[in-house]
């Protein structure tokens, strides 16, 4: 009796450690998942005020249709609109040519200079200038520390830099002749709003555009110039009269992440299973692709209720994960593909409710608690927009079809501390 006891502890234990150490060998990689929502505007308005118009103006306006693209979710009210959005299109310049140059060097084997040359190539911009001018009703949204001043992003300070580097330039730059500054075009008309509207201004926003090009690299300055005079100037010229419209649809766009409640199609990332020997592979990765199908079937102005209850099964075989994962040394891996998989199924179906608990219980895991508390914030925040604009969920039903095509697609934003194709 007590041999056959024995002989089931070391089975036993044989198997726990199998089972251990397919834990410890889990691999996973990233699978892109969608699902199409309304993207919550800036500020909210009540439904029976949602009326705007749309202007173009300014020298190159005659290029765009004002009325080409629209606020989503409001009704154009050409006579008496709550919101009104103005579009100037006023100007375009080509700056000078820049010549840049680079000292190269040759060495043998001991370290010796054997040969020494200079390397040089053009580069030009050309900017289109655009405005939007915001004239109406605002109730912004405001959360936390949003009332803080803004910093400037590091595009905008990467712009910035760069106008007054190239302003500095053109004045310092000894190879520049007179045909090079000559070459320069400057047509600049009047940046103007609506005179004598009545109702309030709002913001001014730039929508400016810009172009760049490069030529290629040579030892002869010369060449670098005829490169770029014969292959790359012309570029900046025919930004010309493409600016216009890529400024017009700037501006709309802009519009819409203050007003419209636009569709988009978000796209994020489940963790699938590679270690087929593992025996959680075919359920783990049944589950993956179940939740991925139903996502599909999501729209942006349909209720998302009689699906949300499909995935039921699924948030609960990972939650299982989870909790079975947790604490355990040579599971880590696991632990973060279902805590992942877990919350973005959650976080994508708007269940904040229950999301933002289970993000809590892990704030104090060694594993979890980056992820943790990022989804929690996230969720917090998003929980608190959609009580602002009096919805349960991202989803604003409506007869409204808008083409596969024409919907934006946003990519969402991976931990930090995540490697890809673990």
């Amino acid at each position: 009796m007590k041999k056959s006891i024995l002989i089931l502890l070391s089975i036993c234990f044989f198997l726990s450690g199998q089972n251990q150490l397919l834990a410890q060998k889990a691999k996973f990689k990233s699978k892109s998942a969608y699902i199409q929502k309304t993207r919550l505007p800036d500020n909210y308005i009540e439904p029976e005020k949602r009326t705007y118009d749309l202007y173009a103006q300014g020298s190159y306006s005659s290029q765009v249709d004002a009325h080409q693209k629209k606020i989503f979710g409001w009704k154009q009210d050409i006579d008496n609109p709550n919101v009104k959005g103005v579009v100037s299109i006023y100007g375009f310049s080509v700056d000078s040519p820049k010549v840049h140059s680079k000292k190269k060097t040759k060495k043998d084997d001991d370290g010796k200079v054997t040969d020494s040359w200079t390397e040089y190539h053009y580069t030009n911009s050309a900017k289109g200038r655009g405005t939007l001018y915001i004239y109406g009703t605002s109730n912004p949204f405001k959360y936390q520390d949003n009332d803080k001043p803004k910093k400037k992003s590091k595009y905008q300070e990467k712009q910035e830099a760069k106008a007054a580097a190239d302003k500095k330039a053109l004045a310092d730059n000894p190879f520049l002749s007179s045909e090079d500054v000559e070459e320069a075009e400057s047509d600049i008309g009047e940046d103007e709003g609506l005179d004598g509207e009545a109702l309030p201004l709002l913001d001014r926003v730039s929508v400016d555009q810009t172009k760049e090009v490069k030529s290629k690299t040579f030892r002869s300055s010369s060449k670098a110039y005829a490169d770029y005079k014969n292959n790359q100037r012309n570029k900046l010229y025919d930004f010309k009269s493409t600016y216009p419209n890529s400024a017009y649809r700037s501006a709309i766009s802009r519009l819409n992440r203050m007003y419209g409640y636009a569709p988009v199609k978000e796209r994020f990332s489940m963790k699938t299973m590679k270690t087929e020997k593992h025996p959680e592979y075919k359920t783990w990765n049944d589950a993956c692709t179940a939740a991925s199908t139903l996502f599909k079937t999501v729209k942006y102005n349909k209720s998302i209720d009689a699906t949300s209850t499909k995935f039921d099964p699924i948030i609960k075989y990972f939650s299982e994960q989870v909790k079975k994962s947790n604490g355990d040394k040579k599971a880590k891996k696991l632990n973060k593909a279902a805590f992942k998989n877990l919350t973005n199924i959650l976080f994508y179906l708007d269940r904040h409710d229950a999301l933002i608990p289970i993000g809590k219980e892990n704030l104090e895991s060694k594993v979890l608690d980056k992820t943790a508390k990022r989804i929690v914030d996230k969720s917090k925040r998003l929980k608190a927009k959609l009580l602002f604009h009096k919805m349960k969920t991202c989803h604003v039903e409506s007869a409204e079809e808008v083409a596969e095509d024409d919907i934006e697609v946003n990519e969402a934003e991976e931990d930090e501390d995540e490697e890809s194709g673990n």
